[in-house]
């Protein structure tokens, strides 16, 4: 299967029309339909529904979608990782443990920084790599073996996937200034589901429900699709319209703040986790390790963290 049209496959269906796709990758349009038409020879099917509004994914499409993401993270993290032991200078052999952080110094809110530094004093024979993974990225980087553990942000589940939980914090409302929310002491879930939100489209399915609140909104409202992969590029889409959309708290503190934005307290709505994920199968002792020490520190310094609440290690 070419890689190339795989890389288009997932670009169309983010984006949500092959015209937007072939802008996206730089390509002409021609050519990208008929890699597409290609792909869908090669797999015995449609994989899009096209229409004048552009196209939808297949019963089937959905299921390369995902594999397509995992065969692309898995051959680029394998380039990156390469490249880097290229450029490296000799030095005495060590041990490599390398971290993904879901949004960098965001990752565990107020806890990330420590975590990453009380790891380092235990393990000094281990050289730690840290990797800051996006929304889309988070679980397939621990997937694909891009990286070896990640402080990630469920809900996401996989055969493949153990995350243990650290915590949880409240989740908030971020609005633009000028939405008839924003002047609001605090809003209830219910005032929401009548309202366009942004949908994270390019996030995994569980995950983009979760925050797009979709076992309570019932279809009862349209969203808005956001091709934001990063919460600054959400942070823009806010920004540009009326939608509106859940983040964690501790995203608006450390991120998102900005004089043409609010946070309005949502006290009902459900709370976010964090956790660190691994593969099930055949950790190594460092990971193991460094889940321990997350435990750790979250069970001694959670109150740095407003709103937080441990969570109970799975039995």
């Amino acid at each position: 299967m070419d890689v190339r049209a795989l890389r288009y496959f997932v670009a169309v269906a983010e984006e949500g029309s092959v015209h937007a796709g072939a802008r996206r990758l730089l390509v002409a349009q021609p050519a990208l339909s008929q890699a597409i038409r290609r792909l869908e020879r090669e797999v015995g099917g449609a994989v899009f529904r096209r229409s004048h509004l552009g196209v939808e994914l297949t019963v089937a499409g959905a299921a390369l979608l995902e594999h397509a993401r995992f065969i692309i993270g898995y051959l680029d993290g394998a380039t990156e990782q390469v490249r880097e032991t290229a450029r490296e200078r000799p030095e005495p052999c060590r041990p490599v443990l390398r971290v993904g952080l879901i949004e960098g110094r965001l990752a565990a809110a107020e806890l990330t920084g420590t975590i990453m530094d009380a790891f380092r004093q235990e393990h000094p024979e281990l050289r730690v790599r840290v990797r800051e993974l996006n929304f889309t990225e988070q679980f397939d980087a621990v997937l694909n073996g891009t990286v070896d553990v990640a402080v990630v942000r469920p809900p996401y589940e996989h055969e493949l996937l153990d995350v243990v939980p650290l915590f949880s914090e409240p989740s908030v409302l971020a609005v633009s200034v000028a939405h008839p929310l924003a002047a609001a002491p605090e809003v209830e879930v219910e005032q929401l589901l009548q309202r366009p939100m942004l949908e994270i489209i390019r996030a995994p399915r569980a995950w983009r429900d979760f925050w797009h609140l979709a076992e309570l909104r019932n279809e009862r409202s349209h969203s808005v699709p956001s091709a934001a992969v990063t919460l600054l590029q959400l942070q823009y889409d806010l920004l540009a319209g009326p939608a509106l959309a859940t983040v964690a708290a501790s995203a608006w503190r450390m991120a998102l703040e900005d004089p043409m934005l609010r946070a309005v307290p949502v006290p009902d709505a459900p709370r976010n986790a964090v956790g660190i994920g691994f593969r099930r199968h055949g950790a190594r002792p460092e990971v193991r390790s460094f889940v321990a020490t997350a435990r750790r520190v979250a069970g001694e310094l959670i109150d740095l963290v407003p709103g937080g609440r441990l969570l109970p290690e799975p039995a």
